[in-house]
């Protein structure tokens, strides 16, 4: 399980740094980079529930291989992509095929370790998955520099290891059956999902005034507000919208889609600042994002055994102050122009992840019935993933937006008027910088001119984006304080003496 879930992060973390040329390779456009990656995360959030409900009702083991299997076949059709099309569909696919993975591997390990276990197995999983996730950065930096579609070709041996392990050595756990699929809501959730995904990809290219991003945020609302509706009609729920009474798995599900957006949205910018701003290769960028990764390693079983003795709250808050740390850090290490300089707050980064994703599961799990185990985890890992195509999405968008018009404001200040052909220009020479970094390429005679300003607006953007991720670290903080209770008390209304009844009789 540990190994599937590397699989699927390292996935996500490598991807951006073979971007720029998998664009240049398939003759893609800018604005497809972080389609690469979205192609990917819409699917794994929308079908996420899915997967943990069949889990429940088919098998977990049974699904979860389906996944695997599938997976594999995407990542095989991905190595050998013509075009940007193909490769898009095969992102999609393998997203679809991580919905069936990811929270089955988590049902698993819980179902198989009960008891005083169960924190500690669930941290080595969190916490080994999370240090291989982030070793996705040099291992894609160091296979992007030989050949991107390297890349995929070490996800689909890690597919193979997944599929071999699981047949030798995870038992066969029997699914419920006997009831049916929630059709009309697995619609509109997906429909809900992907329009606000959308609309927040949106963002980065038009701006929050555009109708093409508006229209999509809005439709996905309402959806969203129609599947709550559809959720507490139906007899067999897709998503048990009962289980966010438990304030430990409701602080569990907000938790995981504040640190997804982290975890994912700075996974995503923080090649890009070391390609653009410190100009390194990728290779070396893949490296230099090291120092978040062995932190990962040695908090997460530990954070697990803390949870085992002093419950989730404690660590959970401390974990999204040290995050918050981190976003302060990396703000003020962006102006430095070094790698050096980032290096507290990557440590900083590692420790807070590593504490969050290792306690949120167990928090979480811990508080519903076993036989929900399978949606409970798909609700969870829904979370993280939505938060974190919301972290990309909005992460980005504050970075560009914001060096844009940064660097128009530096240049109207020189009083240059710059052309649409000299625009071109820049945007090849930085398309160029993030495939080799930025000192690593010829600067044209147009962008000479204004280096200076191009640099020192990226670190502008650079700095509100880290400085974002530094308040949702507050906001995660607050929100565990709050919640999260030893015990996990129901959230149940008492509307009237039956209500107060049931309520004194389940002794919560």
């Amino acid at each position: 399980m540990v190994v599937s879930g590397s699989l699927i992060l390292v996935d996500q973390t490598a991807v951006p740094l073979a971007t720029p040329h998998i664009i240049k390779s398939l003759g893609g456009s800018i604005s497809d980079g972080q389609w690469i990656l979205t192609a990917n995360l819409l699917p794994l959030a929308a079908f996420m529930v899915l997967g943990g409900r069949l889990g429940d009702l088919l098998g977990l083991r049974r699904v979860f291989l389906a996944g695997a299997i599938g997976f594999l076949a995407a990542t095989i059709v991905a190595a050998a992509a013509q075009d940007m099309a193909m490769l898009i569909a095969a992102r999609i696919i393998q997203g679809a095929s991580a919905a069936l993975m990811m929270p089955n591997a988590v049902a698993i390990v819980s179902a198989l370790f009960a008891g005083e276990r169960r924190g500690s197995a669930l941290g080595v999983l969190a916490g080994g998955t999370a240090f291989f996730a982030s070793l996705g950065p040099v291992v894609g930096g160091a296979l992007t520099a030989i050949d991107w579609r390297l890349v995929f070709v070490l996800n689909g041996l890690l597919a193979v290891l997944t599929i071999a392990l699981t047949l030798s050595a995870t038992p066969k756990l029997s699914g419920r059956g006997g009831e049916r699929i929630d059709v009309p809501g697995l619609a509109v959730f997906t429909v809900g999902v992907g329009s606000l995904v959308f609309g927040l990809g949106q963002l980065t290219q038009n701006g929050v005034s555009a109708a093409s991003q508006i229209v999509p945020l809005v439709f996905g609302g309402l959806a969203l507000l129609a599947f709550v509706v559809i959720e507490l009609r139906v007899r067999f729920p897709l998503i048990d919208l009962r289980l966010l009474r438990h304030l430990n798995f409701l602080a569990s599900n907000v938790s995981q889609l504040l640190a997804g957006a982290i975890e994912l949205g700075l996974g995503f910018l923080l090649p890009f600042q070391l390609l653009l701003v410190v100009g390194v290769e990728p290779a070396v960028a893949g490296l230099a994002l090291l120092p978040a990764s062995v932190p990962i390693i040695l908090v997460g079983p530990l954070a697990g055994r803390a949870y085992d003795r002093f419950g989730g709250r404690w660590p959970l808050v401390f974990g999204y102050l040290v995050l918050a740390l981190s976003g302060l850090a990396l703000t003020l290490g962006v102006s430095d122009q070094s790698a050096v300089a980032l290096i507290p707050g990557l440590v900083l980064q590692g420790i807070g992840l590593g504490i969050v994703l290792t306690v949120n599961d167990p928090v979480g799990l811990s508080s519903v019935p076993l036989e929900k185990g399978g949606q409970a985890a798909g609700m969870i890992n829904t979370a993280e993933q939505l938060g974190g195509a919301i972290g990309i999405a909005g992460f980005l968008a504050l970075e560009y937006r914001y060096y844009l018009d940064r660097l128009y404001e530096r240049l109207d200040a020189r009083g240059i008027e710059p052309t649409q052909a000299q625009i071109e220009t820049a945007r090849e020479y930085l398309l160029r910088a993030e495939q080799a970094g930025l000192h690593n390429v010829p600067e044209p005679g147009v962008v000479q001119r204004v280096f200076s300003d191009i640099t020192a607006a990226h670190v502008d953007g650079f700095q509100l984006a880290f400085g974002g991720s530094a308040i949702v670290g507050l906001v995660g903080a607050a929100v565990c304080l709050l919640l999260v209770r030893h015990g996990d008390p129901l959230r149940v209304p008492i509307r009237s003496r039956r209500s107060r009844w049931i309520l004194a009789n389940l002794d919560r």
